[in-house]
């Protein structure tokens, strides 16, 4: 009898659900009885119904409590569920840990990003997802995802922060999770915000107040609080907190960060990280970031490595590296006191891929080949620096012009990375 008023009150309801049936069919019936009999006797006549149901409804609750008990699982089962894995390898199940994927000796994350811009994205429905996971997987020998998550902001000055048309919805989501882990995958969720009007970049947003701050910081975590939770629940294993807030990681207090890497802390159990772009790279590094529940910065590292427009051969790209993006980042995470790893990095698909590398479009003819070139002038520099334990390139697909997929330089990703698995690089013990 634990449920027994539970049970009742479901009997009740569906009692009152007869009467009024009834009622609604005496309305109905009630100018032909009057033709048969007088109005009293017909009301006599429902009443005699109406108890006969009651009685029949008690008979079956006494008789058989389980089938309202069954009523009631019903009614609270969802209306829809996530569809099976269309991807799966044999033995795999969708909340399965992929197995460990490293650098032997060195605990390096070998990543591609993969964004996908709909709500739809990521999930069951969604055919380029389904089809071209295992497609990078294999052809980049890449052991993690990483998978971005737009956010919406109307304006540069607004605090509110909403899903926006490239939100992926939190089945999606959780569905996109299950099928990179089921395929072998690590997971890394980046949390990106995009601000509507001729200023998209995050790192723009700016606020005249401390009470403006703490309402887009409020705003904010209420808007990520059901993702952070699905990627907990789905088995994330990394999660950037934001990505290139550039004016509010500077001026924002501490307080305010500290409080969201608070908030997402008691719900991810996986490593924080934060990814900042790498204009702040001469700068020092705020308090907040080391806070010991973020346990990585990450790096947008766009670095420009040509004032001109030309083309560079792979020995001058390498070169190019050598002198200029690899100082700043080692110097960065010296001044951090940790290693950093890059968060994001791509080449266009042009003549002119190292000149204001962050530009997505370009006029200069398409050349595989330079683009080729500056992957495997970045994956030599970092393959033994020690400040660095992961990168992720930008983008497989739905990327515009640094698309991965059917390009040359994946043949260049997968060949450093997969020699990398059966080496031993250095490193550096995170303290």
């Amino acid at each position: 009898m634990k449920f027994f008023w539970l049970y009742l009150s479901i009997f009740l309801a569906n009692g009152l659900l007869y009467i009024a049936i009834l009622l609604f069919l005496y309305q109905r019936l009630q100018t032909f009885m009057r033709k048969i009999v007088n109005q009293k006797v017909g009301c006599l006549f429902m009443l005699v119904l109406v108890l006969f149901a009651s009685v029949t409804m008690i008979y079956r609750f006494v008789r058989d409590p389980t089938l309202i008990a069954q009523q009631t699982t019903d009614l609270a089962a969802p209306t829809a569920t996530l569809p099976a894995l269309a991807s799966t390898k044999v033995g795999a199940t969708a909340t399965s840990v992929p197995t460990p994927c490293h650098a032997q000796s060195r605990d390096f994350e070998m990543g591609i990003a993969f964004p996908q811009w709909t709500p739809q994205g990521y999930g069951g429905g969604d055919n380029e997802w389904l089809t071209e996971l295992p497609a990078m997987h294999t052809r980049t020998a890449a052991c993690w995802v990483e998978m971005p998550l737009l956010l919406n902001q109307s304006s540069l000055t607004d605090t509110a922060i909403a899903q926006g048309p490239s939100t992926p919805t939190l089945s999606a989501f959780t569905y996109g999770i299950q099928l990179a882990h089921a395929e072998g995958l690590h997971v890394f969720v980046a949390l990106l915000l995009q601000v509507d009007g001729s200023q998209p970049w995050a790192g723009a947003i700016t606020f005249s107040t401390y009470a403006q701050e703490q309402q887009w910081f409020l705003h904010y975590w209420q808007a990520i609080q059901p993702y952070v939770q699905a990627a907990q629940l789905a088995g994330a294993e990394q999660l950037a907190i934001g990505t290139e807030e550039e004016w509010l990681q500077a001026n924002a207090p501490d307080s305010l960060w500290n409080g969201l890497i608070s908030n997402i802390h008691t719900i991810f159990s996986g490593t924080l990280t934060y990814d900042m772009n790498w204009t702040s790279l001469p700068k020092s590094p705020p308090n907040w970031m080391r806070n010991p529940d973020l346990q990585m910065i990450g790096i947008s590292a766009y670095l420009p490595q040509a004032s001109t427009p030309a083309r560079f051969s792979e020995q001058q790209i390498s070169n190019l590296w050598t002198k200029t993006a690899l100082p700043e980042l080692d110097a960065f995470a010296e001044k951090l006191g940790e290693p950093i790893f890059i968060s994001e990095l791509g080449y266009r698909n042009s003549a002119d891929a190292l000149y204001q590398p962050w530009v997505s479009t370009s006029n200069a003819p398409a050349d595989p080949q330079e683009q080729a070139d500056a992957y495997a002038a970045a994956l030599e520099n970092i393959a033994t620096d020690t400040h660095i334990l992961g990168s992720f390139f930008w983008g497989w697909d739905e990327a515009g012009a640094f698309d991965l997929k059917g390009s040359q330089a994946v043949q260049t990703i997968h060949s450093y990375y997969t020699s990398w698995r059966f080496s031993t690089l250095k490193r550096v013990a995170k303290a």
